[in-house]
């Protein structure tokens, strides 16, 4: 045999053999649907129950996302991942922490933060999504009050509390963490909350909940089930699913993965959420738009995580906080012409049906393939190890007229 016939035997092997190795990341980057435009939206989590003064920074957040336009005319969207209850503090400090006490949005004390809401809904710059009923299992808190002088004081404090000073623990809703680790709720309550929470939703902010986003991406498939069935249809992800927490309190993530468009059980369609935006956090508009570059690169949208807490506090983190979302939105649009904008749930909408977003090429379609299985580093680095990476390479040459035809129509 020649040396030439032992090389290509060679190459062909050994791209076998990743392929077969890597068989599942293949199959979900082939799967996952490529656009044809970048795509950019803001997930903003946890508004809802808490401070009054939260109606205001919502103003002056739709103000900044008001100011924008795509090439079609669409405002950037921030979904708000909202917490619909939490606790009566007053009620609870006046019983003394015996049981607990719920108050909603549609209460007086709320009133100013739901119409808030509605308010940036009607402008087209907010997507209501639900988040929880309350960002904690009401039960489980109660038991850790009864030991934790802090959380009790949280429970019973004068003005209504804000969820993030909770140890983060007692933050996942849908597992008991008043003790470490966490176990797991009974499935018959936590389905029945979770039915509830879709209801509530629907009753306080007059419109059905179609997207859920778990406080801090704790959940199971019990609360899946019934999420979807009450009428949600799109569970936000981070790209997998975490289950509990260990004996520190820290967050224990299961086997799930997800990917963009990928249908669930019951139904439903998984986005994926692994992009942040937090000012607070040194997370500014040059970090958030070199993320949008990397997953434009990948023909996927870009989910920017963007928190409550950015926006409340001190006023001149705020203030930054507001200026680095216009700066965001200034530097996308000038660096994607062909930027679009657009809510969750519409993302999704435009993954289920025949979308002139989402490519359907077989040339360009591989392109992309090949530059997602690229990001894996030990793939690459195996495929650049044995060879495997010249026959990739030369089919992302082959299929680059394709992609650039793609960007050229895309602009």
């Amino acid at each position: 045999m020649s040396v030439v016939a032992i090389a290509i035997a060679w190459l062909l092997a050994s791209t076998a053999i990743l392929a077969l190795t890597y068989r599942r990341t293949f199959l979900a980057a082939w799967r996952e649907p490529v656009l044809s435009a970048p795509v950019l939206i803001v997930e903003s989590d946890d508004w809802g129950y808490g401070p009054p003064g939260q109606a205001r920074e919502l103003d002056r957040i739709a103000d900044v996302l008001a100011d924008f336009r795509d090439a079609a005319g669409r405002h950037p969207v921030a979904t708000l991942g909202v917490v619909l209850a939490g606790p009566d503090t007053l009620r609870m400090r006046e019983e003394g922490c015996r049981s607990y006490r719920r108050l909603t949005l549609g209460d007086g004390p709320l009133a100013p933060v739901r119409e808030a809401m509605l308010r940036g809904a009607a402008r087209g710059v907010f997507a209501l999504q639900l988040h929880a009923m309350e960002h904690f299992w009401p039960a489980s808190l109660l038991r850790s009050a009864k030991d934790d002088v802090a959380v009790r004081e949280w429970l019973t404090q004068p003005a209504l509390a804000s969820t993030e000073d909770l140890p983060s623990p007692l933050q996942s809703r849908w597992v008991d963490a008043s003790v470490l680790p966490s176990r797991p709720l009974p499935e018959d309550e936590a389905v029945a909350a979770a039915t509830d929470e879709t209801r509530a939703f629907a009753s306080l902010l007059g419109s059905a909940a179609e997207v859920v986003v778990p406080t801090t991406f704790v959940w199971n498939d019990a609360v899946e089930g019934a999420w979807l069935r009450a009428g949600v249809k799109v569970v936000v992800t981070p790209g997998v699913r975490n289950e509990a927490r260990d004996t520190g309190g820290r967050i224990v993530a299961g086997e799930r993965t997800y990917f963009n468009a990928q249908r669930g059980p019951n139904g439903g369609i998984y986005v994926v959420r692994d992009a942040y935006f937090e000012p607070s956090l040194g997370q500014d508009h040059g970090h958030a738009l070199a993320a949008l570059s990397a997953r434009t690169l990948g023909g996927r949208p870009t989910l920017l995580e963007m928190h409550r807490m950015n926006f409340m506090g001190d006023p001149a983190a705020t203030q930054h906080a507001l200026d680095e979302l216009s700066k965001l939105m200034k530097a996308a649009l000038a660096a994607f012409p062909s930027l679009r904008f657009m809510s969750t749930v519409e993302l999704a909408r435009e993954y289920g049906g025949r979308s002139a977003l989402v490519e359907k090429r077989a040339g360009t379609r591989l392109h992309y393939l090949i530059r997602r299985v690229a990001e894996v580093s030990r793939l690459r680095k195996l495929a650049w190890l044995t060879g495997a990476a010249l026959p990739a390479w030369l089919a992302y040459v082959a299929t680059r007229p394709a992609a650039r035809r793609l960007a050229e129509s895309a602009a």
